[in-house]
């Protein structure tokens, strides 16, 4: 895992650089699956689908009744950060995760309760905490977009570390 999230923060953030040195242009679409995976995650465990991939955006469109459509683009003179929007009926969600924020490091956390060997009444869940700065993953939702999507203005608290929940029965 340790190495994966390395990898991933590599490849954002040198490979363009290193493309743009020799004149070619690899773009975002390559990796904004694995960056749309890490936004959906603390969303829930609802499966979901990437419907397009373009070169600085993606649509992943939740596979529940819900039915609910997030746009997720790379900010472009931010590298390593990334925006994901999307429409509910009291207002816009609007994500952003910052790549730049962690370390590369984890843990994996296991809570459970219950008889230890009496299922279903025991349940567990397990997440994965990457070492990441308070402002790695935010969250908020706002009534309208009405302001830049490089300068959002989240409220005290809308950001923290960020955790990837599983739940097990």
């Amino acid at each position: 895992m340790n190495r994966i999230v390395l990898a991933f923060a590599a490849t954002i953030c040198v490979a363009p650089i290193s493309h743009a040195q020799s004149g070619q242009s690899k773009g975002a679409a390559a990796i904004l699956p694995d960056v749309a995976m890490l936004i959906h995650g603390p969303r829930g465990e609802s499966s979901y689908k990437l419907t397009s991939t373009a070169n600085d955006s993606a649509t992943l469109e939740e596979l529940d009744d819900r039915s609910s459509r997030m746009e997720i683009r790379q900010l472009p003179e931010k590298r390593c950060v990334f925006v994901a929007t999307s429409e509910e009926k009291d207002g816009f969600d609007v994500v952003q995760l910052d790549v730049t924020k962690f370390d590369g490091t984890y843990q994996l956390w296991e809570a459970c309760r219950g008889p230890a060997a009496a299922p279903p009444e025991n349940r567990c869940t397990y997440s994965v905490h990457f070492n990441s700065q308070k402002q790695a993953f935010c969250y908020s939702r706002f009534s309208k977009l009405d302001f830049d999507l490089s300068k959002i203005p989240f409220p005290d608290g809308a950001c923290h570390s960020y955790a990837l929940g599983a739940r097990a029965k």
